[in-house]
């Protein structure tokens, strides 16, 4: 989507009524200007009082003046002074010498039509500017105030660190020690709460630690000190965090209790395993399981995930209302559970995605229990307080090979399985392709067959997915990649798994260019489209050939993709050994105007000497940057580290794949606003 031009108001004084219609047609259709008409002092101060005036233009008059000292003397009593653009006569000197004198933001000969234009042109973008500055500083307020809201609202003891002295404490915090306001706290030092026993961690070593940005890997128990003298003992954890503006540290401070009873740690156990409004297994045990059951069999094969999710989940709870999300969540539960039955391991992975551990013998019985479920599923009541909805359900599946290497890795095949069932219609469950082996020489050829046929007989779709800022509603960027799903079959392929054979085959760049064909012809069935921002991801393959760079560069040229609005993505880890060509690629776009992105950036990336040889406009991370982010200190370190990195070469980070609307506050610390995830914006077919 467009973002809408702000409408700026100029107010022409002149004695000419024709001026104001001239300058809009020298200004050109889209300038986004609204003109005013005014000749007379009474006129203008009318004007003012009753219209917003953002530029004030006025055709000064030697046998006149009184009239031009007004326009000038209202232009600066406004609350924001308004710009004054004179225009003079070329044999006017007293016209001049008085513009002059009072001072102006612009004067120029009314025999100069081409000055006036681009003079009125750089008034109209500095008031936006302005107002653009002004907007972002009142967004950032309110996106200050809502984070701080969710901190004094955890029950979890937080507090920022900078320099060593407490900077903000939530309440949690603050009734922990023992303080009635933060004014009491502010200024105070970390050790004046909080000491080592003998033998342990140097605090004046981790305070230096903590002023270069050096955060602790492992959590420190110390002693705390309430302010009615009273001491406990506490586990202290730090992570980088942003506040005002600054980068400082986050101590999240808990309690360490004595050792309960076991009843008491029985309840512990089911409150840290089990989620809480269904009763179900949370994420992290159902990953455990996971990973206990394939360590139990000497052969994975046929150990499959099911990710379960009711179809058309937002338009049910725009039905019933924001009150009614518990108990749609819990009756979509009982459902699952009796479609999948009792011999399955189920757990709530999200807000409304569930996870099933199913032990079957063979894909096959996988697959049976996935068309079980949704068979059961389809067209089925269920009753959500007062209001009876009819439903039907969509399965992700992924089945283990003979060998399990990452738990994670098959809950995320799983995942982009369940996604592309509910973009493809819902109701149905599609099974995550396990990639093709290389190591055959069967296996490239029937990989070449299947992607020569692709491209052949049209069986990849263009899919785009969002990317969002957290500070620009209006900012939009859309990233564009294809995937591939056969006439006949209901399954679809992810670039992730048949991208690396192309590569061997050398069709990657044949590809690209297939995706960015069908990028043009969307656009060109959508012309509106032809405004928008694209991020497109390029194979390295096409990046160092020839031919297919000239396709690249007579398309962009063709202009059925405007090159300005253009951003190549340039995958990290295949750009690390090819500078010198990546460096020849972006020196022949950039003339055109496109702008580039480093995409699928990973922990271990080793970005300085990246950036200081290619020119960047953003970077991309892996996914796995952000999806394990709140529960891994290393993670968060890594993401620090290369944040940091890119701000230094004034590169904007993309967070990839937000699962959760809890992580946006994680991200704004590290000062990311760039976002794509589902509960933003949903993926589209192009």
């Amino acid at each position: 989507m467009a973002r809408q031009v702000t409408e700026i108001r100029i107010l022409v004084v002149t004695d000419d009524p024709s001026a104001p219609r001239e300058l809009l047609n020298m200004l050109g259709e889209g300038s986004g200007v609204r003109t005013l008409f005014a000749d007379t002092g009474n006129a203008v101060s009318r004007t003012f009082e009753t219209d917003q005036v953002d530029v004030l233009m006025v055709q000064i008059d030697a046998g006149d003046l009184a009239l031009f000292e007004t326009c000038a003397r209202l232009a600066r009593e406004q609350n924001d002074a308004v710009p004054v653009l004179a225009i003079i006569k070329a044999d006017d000197t007293k016209a001049a010498v008085a513009a002059a004198a009072i001072g102006v933001e612009g004067c120029v000969f009314t025999t100069n039509p081409r000055q006036i234009k681009r003079l009125t042109q750089f008034l109209i973008e500095s008031v936006r500017a302005r107002r653009d500055a002004e907007l972002a500083a009142r967004r950032l307020e309110e996106i200050e105030s809502r984070y701080t809201l969710l901190l004094d609202s955890s029950s979890e003891s937080i507090a920022y660190i900078h320099e060593g002295l407490h900077i903000y404490a939530n309440r949690a915090y603050l009734e922990l020690f023992g303080f009635d306001s933060f004014e009491e706290l502010e200024g105070l030092s970390m050790l004046d709460l909080l000491s080592a026993d003998k033998g342990g961690p140097d605090l004046k070593k981790v305070l230096k630690a903590l002023a270069r940005d050096e955060i602790p890997e492992d959590d420190m128990v110390l002693m705390a000190h309430r302010q009615d003298g009273t001491d406990f003992k506490a586990t202290v954890d730090f992570s980088p965090a942003r506040y005002g503006g600054e980068y400082c540290a986050q101590m999240l401070i808990r309690e360490k209790m004595s050792q309960a009873d076991p009843a008491l740690a029985a309840e512990l156990e089911k409150l840290k395993t089990r989620d809480m409004l269904t009763g179900l297994l949370n994420r992290h045990a159902f990953l455990e399981r996971l990973r206990a059951e394939a360590q139990a069999r000497e052969d994975t094969t046929g150990l499959s995930i099911l990710l379960v999710s009711l179809d058309k989940h937002d338009e049910l709870q725009t039905k019933l209302g924001l009150g009614a999300t518990d108990a749609l969540i819990r009756e979509s539960a009982d459902l699952f559970k009796d479609a999948c039955g009792e011999d399955c391991v189920m757990a709530r992975l999200s807000d409304h995605s569930f996870g099933i551990l199913a032990s079957a013998e063979s894909r096959e019985q996988a697959e049976t229990l996935a068309a079980r479920i949704v068979d059961y599923c389809s067209g089925k009541m269920i009753e959500v307080r007062d209001t009876s909805l009819t439903i039907s359900a969509s399965v992700g599946l992924a089945v283990a090979g003979s060998e399990l290497d990452d738990a994670d890795a098959l809950l995320s095949q799983a995942d982009s399985a369940l996604h592309e069932a509910l973009h493809a219609g819902g109701n149905a469950y599609v099974r995550y392709r396990p990639r093709v082996s290389g190591d055959a020489d069967e296996d490239d050829a029937a990989w070449a067959e299947r992607l020569r046929h692709a491209l052949d007989y049209d069986e990849f779709r263009l899919v785009t997915s969002p990317i969002t800022s957290m500070d620009d509603d209006g900012f939009l960027i859309n990233e564009v990649e294809t995937r591939l799903r056969a006439e006949d079959s209901d399954e679809v392929m992810m670039p992730t798994v048949y991208l690396p054979a192309a590569s061997r085959l050398g069709l990657a760049s044949k590809l690209d260019t297939d995706m960015i064909r069908r990028l043009a012809n969307a656009i060109a069935e959508k012309p509106s489209a032809k405004e928008h921002l694209w991020l497109i991801p390029l194979c390295i393959d096409t990046i160092c050939d020839e031919e297919s760079l000239h396709s690249l560069k007579t398309i962009l040229q063709s202009e059925k993709i405007k090159s300005e609005n253009v951003i190549w993505g340039l995958r990290e880890p295949e750009v690390r050994d090819k500078l010198r060509r990546v460096q020849t690629f972006i020196e022949a776009f950039k003339p055109l105007g496109t702008r580039f992105g480093l995409c699928d950036v990973g922990p271990d990336a080793d970005l300085e000497p990246l950036l200081n040889h290619l020119e960047m406009d953003f970077l991309r991370m892996a996914p796995e940057m952000i999806q394990n982010l709140s529960g891994n200190d290393d993670l968060r370190q890594a993401l620090a580290r290369l944040v940091k990195q890119a701000d230094q070469h004034q590169v904007r980070v993309i967070a990839p794949k937000v699962e959760h609307t809890g992580d946006l506050a994680t991200l704004w610390q590290f000062g990311i606003t760039l976002v794509q995830g589902d509960f933003v914006r949903e993926e589209a077919s192009a």
